[in-house]
């Protein structure tokens, strides 16, 4: 650490150059011609044709693919199955709408990828076609990737851009306040661009005791972004020890968005975002938005911009302290003044031209508060007495012959209460005991004996008298039942005159003339137990009683 123009310090002792990169896109095949390898040993028959083995058929596939096909192919479609193995190795496959093929990209060109690939995405692959002999199919090997229409780096400030958003990085309620009057002002930056001369002469023409602390970083290349990053971490962390930081800047000039896009890198916006130290991103010009502007707790357009929002202009505050100074002196000349003028009204008043008159008002008081303390010592004395004479009375009321008398008279009073109680007493307990006598006697065995033999020739009686008349009862409802029987029995019905005619063949009764046909034999049931066996002859709609019985020939048995 030694002592830098800012007169502090700078972390580098000695100047940071970007690092070389070599670029694996683009090269050109040597002029040098492909060696063709010696033929595998092949087995052959006298009179057939050659017989290849399966790793030879692949080489020759693989040599007659690498001598037809250009060393470099820019290869066009859409990717899909994207695949990161934890190898850090890209497997996808390039697709159209009529054919694909299956790509990888190794972990060397993976992670200078700026954007993060996804199955759909249309795409622009360079590369060459190769064989995996593993396998026996034919792959393509990409050396370099981009975005189909917008560019690479586009793509991925957009992809980062809206995963922060969505982690909440960019909200106004995380960003922290900047201090009104910052007395230490931390800069990173690269240590010989214009922006650290733009901030220095801000800074000095408008605070020029101001403390500065500069941390040199690059700010352009691969290594620049966690540097950047490294140097706010630092920063914060070694924060007490510096004798306190109170705001950073963080930027540095304008340039074309590959020289800003440390700017833009991951890392960068999250050391921005944890930092303790309020931060303002000065990057580039008005026109420059950057991730880090994003996440800053302040954004400024340029360097020189950050500079004036860091830091107070001492001439403004010097002419605010001025004009504050005269405002204050105003003010106590108009005070003095005002106190001069009360001192001078309150001299004219009668308190200080007459100033006995003040002591008049009291003496009166104090006259009239002697005679009220007079008066009340009076009437305390006059209670005093009172109350004495009612202790005396009470004394004489508690004279010891005087108590004995009062006893003796209580005591004769308890007794005669006593003995008209116990008399009482005596009475109640004969009346009890009366009662309970009585009570026992009606409760002696043979006095129950007697009462409950009295109570079972009742009930003997009742149920006589019951069972007589559910007999009768009963008899009533028998011959009501055998009348009603009588009248039911067919035989009955016979006796009045009355005859039941019979099918002889199955003993059916007839009751309709549809049952019954000329030359069947019919039983005719009389009163007595007597039959008359029929046979029809004919059979007629209507037939009247008085010929009925001609229609039939009859047998008696």
């Amino acid at each position: 650490m030694k002592q830098d123009e800012f007169g502090l310090f700078n972390y580098a002792d000695e100047p940071r150059g970007f690092s070389r990169q070599t670029d694996f896109f683009g090269q050109k095949e040597s002029g040098k011609s492909r060696p063709k390898g010696r033929k595998e040993e092949k087995n052959t028959t006298q009179s057939g044709p050659e017989v290849y083995s399966v790793t030879q058929l692949t080489r020759m596939v693989k040599l007659a693919l690498s001598e037809s096909l250009p060393g470099k192919i820019l290869l066009a479609g859409e990717i899909s199955n994207y695949k990161r193995h934890s190898s850090g190795h890209i497997y996808l496959t390039i697709k159209d709408e009529n054919a694909q093929i299956a790509a990888v990209m190794w972990k060397s060109g993976a992670e200078r990828l700026k954007f993060q690939p996804a199955d759909g995405m249309a795409i622009v692959a360079t590369g060459r076609v190769d064989v995996y002999e593993p396998q026996g199919k034919y792959q393509f090997y990409i050396e370099k990737l981009e975005p189909a229409g917008a560019g690479a780096l586009d793509l991925a400030f957009r992809q980062l851009a809206e995963k922060l958003r969505k982690e909440g990085l960019f909200e106004v309620e995380h960003k922290k306040a900047l201090p009104r009057y910052p007395a230490t002002v931390g800069i990173v930056t690269s240590g010989t661009g214009a922006a650290i001369e733009d901030i220095s002469k801000t800074l000095k023409r408008r605070f020029p005791s101001l403390r500065k602390l500069l941390y040199p970083v690059r700010v352009q290349g691969e290594a620049a972004a966690g540097e950047i990053a490294g140097a706010i971490r630092d920063l914060n962390r070694r924060r007490e020890k510096l004798g306190g930081i109170d705001v950073l800047i963080v930027g540095r000039g304008g340039g074309s968005l590959e020289d800003l896009w440390a700017f833009n890198e991951e890392i960068v916006a999250r050391a921005i975002y944890d930092s303790k130290i309020p931060i303002i991103s000065a990057v580039g010009h008005e026109i420059d938005i950057t991730i880090a502007d994003m996440v800053a707790d302040e954004r400024a357009a340029t360097p020189t911009a950050a500079a004036e929002r860091a830091v107070p202009d001492r001439n403004e505050l010097l002419q605010s302290l001025r004009q504050t100074q005269q405002l204050l002196y105003a003010g106590v000349r108009h005070s003095l003044e005002g106190a001069k003028t009360d001192w001078e009204n309150l001299a004219e008043r009668s308190l200080f031209v007459r100033p006995l008159d003040l002591l008049r008002i009291p003496r009166q008081l104090l006259d009239e508060r002697s005679a009220t303390l007079g008066r009340c010592f009076s009437e305390l004395v006059h209670q005093t007495a009172r109350r004495l004479e009612g202790y005396t009375r009470i004394l004489r009321g508690i004279e010891p012959h005087q108590v004995l008398a009062r006893a003796q008279k209580q005591l004769t009073e308890l007794g005669n209460g006593l003995r008209m109680a116990w008399r009482d007493y005596g009475q109640r307990r004969k009346e009890k005991l009366t009662l309970m006598y009585s009570g026992l006697q009606a409760g002696r065995p043979q006095n129950r004996i007697m009462l409950q033999g009295s109570a079972l020739k009742n009930l003997e009686g009742r149920m006589a008298a019951a069972r007589g008349q559910f007999i009768r009862r009963e008899q009533e409802r028998l011959a009501g039942l055998n009348a009603r029987l009588g009248n039911l029995d067919p035989r009955a019905v016979l006796r009045r005159g009355y005859s039941i005619t019979r099918l002889k063949a199955n003993r059916q009764i007839v009751n309709d003339k549809s049952k019954i046909k000329v030359g069947e034999l019919l039983l005719t049931e009389l009163a007595q137990e007597a039959q008359i066996e029929s046979e029809v002859t004919a059979l007629s709609e209507k037939a009247k009683e008085k010929n009925r019985m001609g229609m039939v020939r009859q047998a008696h048995h």
